[in-house]
């Protein structure tokens, strides 16, 4: 009876709802269920069977009407929300492809970038070697060029302390 509450029926409208169309209920008169869900006793408001609800039957047929279009409504916000998501799923994939390709991009230059610094550094280390060897070099050289400017100057006062003829 609670689902009647809202709806103004009299109490011949109840009794063709229930014991008109279904027969009286006796014990045990249940068969069952439907295919549909509803046995022959009408259930959450309305009555089944006759084609037409309560509703309908006290002029309600604006309810069916806000019915449909609130169903038209709820279809159309789903077909939109589907549309939303699939855009946003598209939008993302097309995201993901771009960050592989700038990742794959990053991924050469940065190889690249690495094998220029590894020839940077043999080529440090040979320079640093050369850079040694040519200190020896000249440390030697420096050496030999005291010796010799030593060796010079002995002879050049050995020659000074004997006397010229």
């Amino acid at each position: 009876m609670a689902a009647f509450a809202g709806r103004s029926l009299g109490a011949a409208d109840l009794a063709s709802c229930f014991l008109l169309q279904h027969g009286p209920l006796v014990h045990g008169s249940y068969s069952g269920s439907t295919a549909d869900g509803n046995g022959p006793w009408c259930t959450y408001g309305g009555c089944h069977g006759a084609g037409t609800s309560v509703g309908e039957q006290a002029g309600g047929g604006g309810r069916d009407e806000r019915k449909e279009r609130r169903l038209a409504s709820n279809r159309e916000s789903a077909r939109r929300a589907r549309a939303r998501r699939r855009r946003q799923l598209d939008n993302l994939s097309s995201r993901a492809a771009e960050l592989r390709a700038a990742n794959a991009r990053l991924a050469v230059e940065l190889n690249r970038v690495a094998a220029a610094r590894a020839r940077a550094a043999r080529e440090k280390v040979q320079l640093m070697e050369e850079a040694r060897r040519l200190r020896e070099r000249l440390a030697a050289a420096e050496a030999e060029a005291a010796v010799t400017a030593a060796s010079a100057k002995d002879a050049g006062d050995e020659e000074a302390g004997t006397p010229m003829d």
